[in-house]
């Protein structure tokens, strides 16, 4: 059995009467018996967003340094209010994502 919600795990003992009486015999090895999986916990979907989150501000710097650079007068050169808000805030978004959680 695989769920992550205790209104999944009441569903499914009202559904199998095996089930519940798995659960009336040994509650603790029922539990342990149930597998969860959540999102968070698993690495690949994490790097995954660091990944697309670092794409985005490697993007935007890149693009940023093209428009200046390719302007005619660089000191003039002014980038666009969009790129610079889709940087800074994938740059927020990677620390946030790489910050250590606080502990209780």
């Amino acid at each position: 059995m695989k769920t992550n919600r205790i209104s999944e795990l009441k569903i499914e003992l009202d559904k199998s009467s095996e089930l519940k009486e798995k659960f009336i015999n040994n509650p603790m090895q029922f539990i342990n018996s149930i597998s969860t999986s959540e999102p968070l916990k698993d690495k690949k979907v994490f790097l995954f967003i660091v990944g697309i989150v670092g794409v985005v501000l490697l993007c935007s710097i890149l693009l940023g340094a093209i428009i200046i650079f390719k302007s005619a007068d660089v000191t003039k050169a002014k980038v666009p209010e969009f790129i610079v808000s889709i940087g800074s805030t994938a740059l927020g978004a990677i620390v946030g994502l790489l910050a250590p959680s606080p502990r209780n």
